[in-house]
């Protein structure tokens, strides 16, 4: 590797985890491959480092590299490139060229093929960052389906941290938009991308045309993605965890560790989520009740007066929680992701890939923004071994926690 990118800083690496090979982009632009194999002589295995071989050299620095299934995915500087790794074919993204920092990510095909309907290697899908919060989808083939636009989307307030460390602070005026460059693009979940900058995290769902959340966390450099948690690396080199739970079950878990304030704060802060009816599964009415008799009743009156408003509005577990169910009637059908979102599943007409033509959608009301997705507390490292199976409810938002003070 020294010898192929001599004197170039390198900048972006990724995986083909089934051919052991480490793709590496540079400043220069040049792209190659690490081939890894092993070596079953002796006790134990040792890995063999195979000669480096150039894949192709690009207009500008390399931001950011992604691989699925026999293809290379390269944003540059300038624009992004699909690469054929077996044979040797290369495509452009889309026609317009940018100028900075801005990621893309495949989006693998079992994730999607609910809703395009289709099979098959093309049914694959690819997003690409645009300038002013614009995000290209893209098929298996590099051809530009449709513009996502998100500035006016990310005209809401951003969703505080629950944490130990301190209260959370919600402010709903906070409602200007956001005309910002993604500089790396992570696949999350289903069809939603993560990005972020160095002072906050943002998750889209381009299909539906929303913001899942965003929250203020400062000093980002890296993010890597595993299920539901978020490991961080910070510009000062400490890792923190993040996780995304259910708000019912972010009270749940603080009243198990007996944080009764911070438990009834969330559960006032996010009462739409917890007055749901299937929210009496992880918190019954009578531990909201327990909950309110651990509060001081001389320090705390104003929050005792609100969890007794949330109590009173309580859906019992047995009622037709059907209040997000019946505003999407109206589409063709929808379904629930292995987090907990209602998705509609409805196909937009595609456009080309001019910035003009983007698709701008309806922000989410407040009241519904805040029903769908909040964040909560992680488990601390002695629970971890429980793993939580029943993601029915809404997003919540979570702690962020320090791993490492130094890497």
């Amino acid at each position: 590797m020294y010898c192929s990118h001599r004197g170039q800083a390198i900048t972006a690496l990724c995986w083909d985890t089934a051919a052991l090979r480490v793709f590496i982009g540079d400043m220069g632009g040049k792209v190659s491959f690490l081939r890894a194999g092993s070596s079953k002589l002796g006790k134990g295995t040792a890995f063999v480092i195979f000669p480096v071989q150039t894949v192709t050299t690009v207009d500008s620095r390399v931001v950011q590299l992604g691989y699925l299934e026999g293809r290379l995915l390269v944003s540059s500087l300038s624009r992004c490139y699909l690469c054929d790794t077996e044979r040797e074919k290369f495509w452009r993204v889309g026609n317009k060229e940018r100028d900075g920092e801005y990621g893309a990510c495949f989006c693998p095909q079992q994730q999607q093929a609910g809703l395009r309907g289709v099979t098959g290697a093309t049914s694959h899908l690819l997003f690409c960052a645009r300038p002013g919060s614009r995000v290209w989808e893209a098929n298996f083939n590099g051809e530009v389906l449709s513009t996502h636009q998100f500035k006016q989307l990310l005209a809401c307030p951003a969703l505080p941290l629950i944490s130990y460390k301190s209260e959370p602070q919600y402010n709903p005026g906070q409602k200007s938009s956001q005309s910002l460059a993604f500089p790396r693009l992570l696949h999350f979940g289903d069809l939603n991308l993560l990005t972020w900058t160095d002072s906050a995290i943002y998750i889209f769902t381009p299909q539906s045309g929303q913001v899942l959340l965003w929250t203020e966390v400062k000093d980002i450099v890296d993010i890597a993605v595993f299920r539901s948690e978020l490991y961080c690396l910070h510009g000062d080199g400490h890792l923190s965890h993040l996780s995304l739970l259910p708000a019912e079950r972010c009270v749940e878990r603080l009243m198990r560790r007996e944080s009764w304030t911070l438990a009834a704060t969330v559960c006032c802060m996010f009462q739409h989520a917890i007055v749901a009816c299937r929210a009496r599964k992880s918190i019954p009415t009578d531990r909201l009740e327990h909950l309110k008799s651990q509060l001081s009743s001389t320090s705390q009156q104003q929050l005792i007066s609100q969890l007794d408003e949330v109590i009173s509005k309580l859906e019992p577990l047995d009622s037709a929680c059907s209040s997000r169910r019946s505003s999407i009637s109206s589409h063709e059908s929808f379904s629930v992701l292995d987090c907990g979102i209602y998705r509609v599943i409805s196909r937009r007409g595609s456009q080309s890939d001019e910035d003009t033509s983007s698709l701008i959608s309806q922000s989410m009301l407040e009241e519904e923004r805040l029903k769908e997705f909040n964040f909560a507390q992680e488990e601390e490292q002695g629970e971890h071994g429980k793993r939580e199976t029943d993601r029915e409810q809404t997003l919540t938002k979570i702690e962020e926690q320090d791993l490492h003070h130094q890497i």
